[in-house]
C-alpha cells in the first residue's frame, strides 16, 4: 500500500468516526437525527420563543420604569398648588 492509499483510508475512517460521534451527541441532546427538517423547525421555534420572551421582558421593564416615573412626578406635582 502506498502512502496516498493509507492517507485516504485514514481520511475516510476519521470522517466516518466524526459522523458517528456527531450522531451520538445529537441523540444525547434529544435531536431527532432521522428527521432533520423537524429538528430545524424545533430550533426555529426555540429561537422565536427566546426572542419573544426577551421582547416581553424588555416591555415589562420599560412599563414598570415608566409607572414609577409617573408616580414620582405625580407625587412631586401633587404638593404644588395650581392657581389659575
Amino acid at each position: 500500500m502506498t502512502n496516498e492509499e493509507l492517507r485516504e483510508i485514514a481520511r475516510l475512517g476519521g470522517k466516518e468516526g466524526g459522523r458517528e460521534g456527531a450522531r451520538e451527541v445529537l441523540r444525547a441532546l434529544g435531536v431527532d437525527i432521522e428527521h432533520p427538517l423537524e429538528a430545524q423547525k424545533d430550533m426555529h421555534f426555540l429561537r422565536d420563543f427566546r426572542k419573544g420572551t426577551y421582547s416581553v421582558k424588555v416591555k415589562f421593564i420599560n412599563t414598570t420604569i415608566g409607572a414609577f416615573a409617573l408616580a414620582g412626578l405625580y407625587k412631586l406635582f401633587s404638593g404644588v398648588m395650581w392657581e389659575p
